[in-house]
This record gives C-alpha cells, sequence and structure tokens, in this order.
C-alpha cells in the first residue's frame, strides 16, 4: 500500500507537471496572439490618427480661408467707407463754398451799387454847382450896359479865362477822381468771371478727388491681391511644414513599434518551444492515469456525508466549549464592593461573552443556561454577592453557611475555607439569564484578596 501510494504520488506530480506545461505553453501562445492583436490594434490607431490629421487640415484650411475672406471684406468695406466720407466732406465743402461765394457775390454787388450811386450823386453835386456859377455868371451878363460897366469894373479877359480855366481844372479833377474810384471797384461782368473760375476750380478739385478715390481703390484691390497670394504662400509653407511633422511623428511611432516586434518573441521561438513540451498523446495518457487513480478515491456523495457529520460534531463540540474565564488582581475594588474583572486568561466565544478590562461586570449576549464557577482567596472569611443586571441572585459566605439562592433556587455547600490563600471561597453553580445580561460580584472582606470567575455556555 505504501508503494502504491508514492507510486499515485509520483503520478500526480508528473501529471501536475505535465498539465503545469502545457499551461505555460498556452499562455505563451496566448500572449503571441496578445502581441499580435495589439500591433493590429496600434496599426488601426495609426490609421485613425492619420485621418484626424487630414481631417484636421482640411478644417484649418477652411478656417484659414475664411479669415482671409473676412479680411478682404473687412479692407473693401473701410476703403469704402473712406472714399464715402472722402465724397461726403467734399459735397459739404463745395455747399459751403458755393453759401460764401453767394454771401460775398451779395456784399459785393451791394457795395458796388452803393458806391455808383454815391460817386454820382457827388458828380451830381459838382454839376449842379458848376450850372449854378455859369447861372450866375450869366445873371451878371443880362443886361449890356451893366456888362459894360461891370467889365468896366472887373477884371480884364485874361483874369476871366484864367478863372474859366481853374473852373475846367477843377472840374477835370473831379471827374478824375470819379472814375478812378469807378476803376478800383470790381465790375459785375468780372465778379462774375470769378465766380465761373471758382466753380470751374471746385470742378477741377473734385475731379481731382475722384481720380485720387479710383487710385486708392486701385491700390486696395492690388493690396487684396497681395495679401491672398501671400496668404496661399503661407497656407501652402504651413500645410507642408505640418505634413511633415505629421510624417516624422508616424515615422517614429513605427519605429517604435517596429522594435516592440523585434523584442517579441519569432515564430520559430515559439514553434521550437512547443515542439519541447508534451504532445496530446501524452497528455491524453497521463489524463487516463490520472482518471484510473481518480476511480480509486472516495466518491463527493461519501465526502459529503462525512463532512457533514463533522460538521455537527464540531458545532456540539463548540457549543460545549463555549466558555471564558476571568481574574480580579488588582487588590481593590470599587464603589460598593464591585469586584473588577482585570485579566482575561481564555475567551472560546468573545461575541457572546463580551469583557472590557477593569470593568466590574460581563455581558452574555446569548440567553440560555450557563455555569458559573467562582473563587475568591482572602486570609480570612469573606461575604461575596452574585448580581444580575444590579441584582443580586447568589450570597456567599464562610465554610459552615449555606448558599442562600435569593431568586429561591437549590443550595449547595460552598466548600471549605482555611486562614491560608491555598484555598479560598470557591462555588459551582447554574443560572438561567435573560439576553444580555450583566453579571457582576461584590466583595466584602480583606484588603489582599484575589479572584477568579468562569462562565460556560450550556
Amino acid at each position: 500500500e505504501e508503494l502504491k501510494r508514492d507510486h499515485l504520488n509520483a503520478k500526480e506530480e508528473n501529471h501536475g507537471k505535465i498539465v503545469d506545461h502545457h499551461r505555460k505553453a498556452s499562455a505563451r501562445i496566448d500572449t503571441i496572439y496578445g502581441d499580435h492583436k495589439t500591433l493590429s490594434n496600434q496599426h488601426s490607431d495609426l490609421s485613425a490618427k492619420l485621418e484626424n490629421l487630414v481631417r484636421e487640415m482640411a478644417q484649418l484650411m477652411s478656417e484659414h480661408q475664411t479669415a482671409i475672406r473676412t479680411s478682404s471684406q473687412e479692407l473693401h468695406s473701410l476703403v469704402r467707407t473712406s472714399a464715402d466720407e472722402t465724397n461726403k466732406e467734399l459735397t459739404k465743402s463745395e455747399s459751403k463754398l458755393r453759401v460764401e461765394i453767394g454771401d460775398v457775390k451779395t456784399n459785393v454787388t451791394s457795395k458796388v451799387d452803393t458806391d455808383i450811386s454815391a460817386v454820382r450823386k457827388q458828380v451830381e453835386r459838382v454839376m449842379d454847382s458848376s450850372l449854378e456859377q455859369f447861372e450866375e455868371l450869366l445873371g451878371q451878363t443880362a443886361r449890356r450896359d451893366d456888362v459894360v460897366k461891370a467889365l468896366a469894373a472887373k477884371a480884364d479877359k485874361s483874369d476871366v479865362d484864367d478863372r474859366i480855366e481853374a473852373l475846367k481844372s477843377q472840374a477835370k479833377r473831379s471827374l478824375d477822381s470819379t472814375t478812378q474810384v469807378l476803376a478800383t471797384k470790381t465790375d459785375h461782368v468780372t465778379f462774375e468771371k470769378k465766380i465761373g473760375a471758382l466753380d470751374q476750380g471746385l470742378g477741377n478739385q473734385e475731379q481731382a478727388l475722384q481720380r485720387v478715390a479710383d487710385l486708392l481703390n486701385t491700390h486696395a484691390a492690388e493690396m487684396s491681391r497681395d495679401v491672398r497670394r501671400l496668404d496661399a504662400e503661407l497656407e501652402a509653407r504651413a500645410e507642408k511644414i505640418e505634413t511633415f511633422r505629421r510624417l516624422e511623428g508616424c515615422i517614429t511611432e513605427i519605429t517604435e513599434i517596429e522594435k516592440e516586434v523585434r523584442r517579441k518573441a519569432d515564430i520559430k521561438d515559439v514553434n521550437l518551444l512547443i515542439d519541447g513540451k508534451a504532445d496530446v498523446d501524452e497528455i491524453n495518457r497521463a489524463l487516463l492515469d490520472v482518471n484510473g487513480q481518480l476511480n480509486l478515491k472516495a466518491s463527493m456523495a461519501d465526502i459529503s456525508a462525512t463532512l457533514h457529520e463533522q460538521a455537527l460534531l464540531n458545532s456540539t463540540l463548540i457549543t460545549e466549549l463555549c466558555l471564558g474565564r476571568w481574574i480580579w488582581k488588582s487588590l481593590k475594588t470599587k464603589a460598593g464592593g464591585a469586584v473588577p474583572w482585570n485579566i482575561q486568561t481564555a475567551n472560546s466565544d468573545p461575541a457572546n461573552l463580551m469583557w472590557e478590562k477593569d470593568k466590574t461586570y460581563l455581558t452574555c449576549v446569548s440567553p440560555g443556561l450557563y455555569e458559573i464557577q467562582i473563587g475568591f482567596f482572602s486570609r480570612r472569611k469573606p461575604v461575596v454577592k452574585l448580581h444580575v443586571n444590579g441584582e443580586p441572585v447568589l450570597t456567599l459566605s464562610g465554610p459552615h453557611s449555606a448558599v442562600i439562592h435569593h431568586a429561591g433556587g437549590r443550595l449547595q455547600s460552598s466548600g471549605r475555607y482555611t486562614n491560608s490563600n491555598i484555598t479560598g471561597l470557591t462555588h459551582i453553580d447554574f443560572i438561567a439569564l435573560p439576553s444580555r445580561a450583566r453579571v457582576s460580584c461584590s466583595y466584602q472582606g480583606d484588603d489582599d484578596a484575589e479572584a477568579l470567575i468562569g462562565i460556560r455556555k450550556l
């Protein structure tokens, strides 16, 4: 039987090794296929990236063309606006000049008329004064006798001639001054000619401004053509640069992929590895041996039944082993003589038997019947009371006293007491506890006493 067991163990180890080798070979093949799939995915990703690059380049070109059209439209609108503003300013200046020329013409005409009327009045006054003087002279020569008398009384002919010459010279001077005044004034016809000349000058200026506007439009059109040509050149250069950059990135990625492919295993190496592994026939033979050995083993039904019986046995043992023990070693009690349990020495079910360090009570979570073990060790007779939820249920005293069951239960001897610390007041009893019952003890006796308590769930 030992040889058979060793043989079976050796077969199981060989079968495990064969299965392990087969699993490793399958994993290696899966890895190779996964690498191939990864390379295919990377190739598809690169194709998608190239398509995205082409779409982005087309979008950039459309955006650039839109910006160029917008800038050219803005330039045309600016030129058109400047030409309109120039025409408006020329129209306003022409209207202002016409108004000013009309005002000047009116003022000059009124002034010329006023000067001419003044000169006319002055000439009439001079002529009137000359006529009056001639009439006076004629009046003085009305009768011959008077004339003779006057001639006899007056100066000679030369004096008269001199006086007449003086009058003539005076009248001539008046006419010369009048002629000079008239010559200094602006003639109406001459003024009209000047107005026409001004109109012609304004027309020439308007034509010159129109030619300037035409030149500006021509220059703007040339500038727009130059801008479009420069934009086209810039777009072509930018596209070339971007294309070169993208190609460099693609070449770099392809180089990395080639490096990764070189690092991968070759198909020859894979074939060699596969050839070195066990073939299907060997695996089938090993599996047949394993199946033969498995037929000699226990069935799952037998194993399940055995495990069920073992679980029942374990549950019974666990219920019997639900116990805990705690010690009082601090030699000091708390208020009302309550004993603090300082040390936990054993607890097989902490979820049911709950203890906290230096607390005066122990909590029993599950309701039911419990076995209580109590022991107090002191030099003189103590008095011990067992409390449940703060109420006393047992009172223990000296060796010749009985146990008092406050709930009316049975009486049990408390054992022997001596004056030494080798033995003490010990007692075992059974109590039925409710859910989450708090079990505690109160002590009256020597200060240097120690105690233990044990609780077991039945």
